[in-house]
């Protein structure tokens, strides 16, 4: 039996950790998150972490393993060493008709943080970089960044972005479950929900008339 302590973070703090990604979910299944990434959920195994580590690096380089749980009312879907929770098409689907969160840890030592309501980004910003502050309203650049305040250290990593999800959804995604057995399968990337279509820019009347300024265009989802 794995010997995990039950410290609700210690997953997040492992300093042998090269990247992850997370995503949570309000109001489906982990076999819709599944289906919502684009996979077929029949296929899913109930593996541990170590099992789906194994499957992993048995599985072609082109993919990702998804991992998916239930937490409350909300589920979950975690990737080693994947980005599909972080792209836009997966999280387009995921919050269609709800609301997705997303936290990428990145092997380039680049971290992100989404939220997406009805298929559309409602805030994305790098926690602990000003210079990604989104425009306003942003509530959850609001939330996490109070609390990388009041950590009180230089580099706090992720936990407080995990906090600050935690206390929006009554829910916490504990070291036990995270390498509990959970809904496992590998996806090819060729067959992830796919990006949006971008929005067209609307056009620009020509006709005569007294100038009224310049077009403002609404930023274009990424």
């Amino acid at each position: 039996m794995n010997n995990f302590t039950t410290t609700p973070w210690e997953w997040a703090q492992d300093p042998n950790a090269v990247m992850w990604c997370l995503t949570f979910t309000r109001g489906i299944s982990p076999h819709d998150v599944l289906s919502r990434y684009g996979a077929d959920h029949q296929t899913a195994q109930l593996l541990d972490r170590q099992q789906a580590a194994v499957l992993s690096k048995d599985s072609p380089p082109d993919g990702s393993v998804l991992r998916a749980g239930p937490l409350g009312e909300w589920s979950f879907c975690f990737e080693d060493y994947g980005v599909m929770g972080a792209m836009p098409g997966p999280l387009s689907a995921l919050s269609h008709g709800t609301e997705t969160l997303s936290v990428l840890m990145g092997g380039d030592g680049m971290n992100g943080f989404a939220h997406w309501r009805d298929s559309q980004c409602t805030e994305r910003f790098e926690p602990g970089f000003s210079n990604t502050k989104p425009n306003p309203p942003h509530p959850w650049w609001d939330r996490v960044q109070g609390r990388l305040d009041a950590s009180g250290e230089e580099y706090p990593g992720l936990v407080p972005v995990l906090e600050a999800i935690a206390d929006h959804s009554s829910t916490v995604l504990d070291t036990l479950t995270l390498h509990g057995p959970l809904l496992t399968l590998w996806l090819d990337d060729s067959s992830r929900a796919p990006d949006p279509t971008p929005r067209p820019h609307p056009a620009v009347s020509q006709q005569l008339g007294r100038p009224l300024g310049s077009l403002v265009l609404p930023p274009t989802d990424q």
